[in-house]
């Protein structure tokens, strides 16, 4: 079956060969096309990536600071308040 295919798409090539051509240049054309644009959708990716991560620091970066210098103040504050009760 195959070779009954490629014999067949030889033949078409050699009576015509200017549309051949013409269709292979439209070929490319097309896949310059796609390869342009899989590149722009590859560097958006990229960028989301970069800002995700930058969103997650901003938004964990300030909370695991929490976790580790307010626990000494509010240690502070509850003594005052300790103090004051008594």
């Amino acid at each position: 079956m195959p070779e009954e295919i490629k014999e067949e798409v030889v033949n078409n090539a050699e009576k015509q060969p200017d549309e051949l051509i013409k269709l292979l240049r439209l070929s490319l054309d097309r896949n310059e096309e796609i390869l342009k644009i899989s590149r722009d959708i590859k560097t958006y990716m990229r960028w989301q990536n970069i800002w995700g991560t930058l969103r997650l620091i901003l938004i964990l970066g300030p909370i695991i600071l929490g976790f580790i210098y307010l626990p000494p103040l509010i240690d502070q504050y509850i003594e005052s308040y300790k103090s004051l009760l008594q």
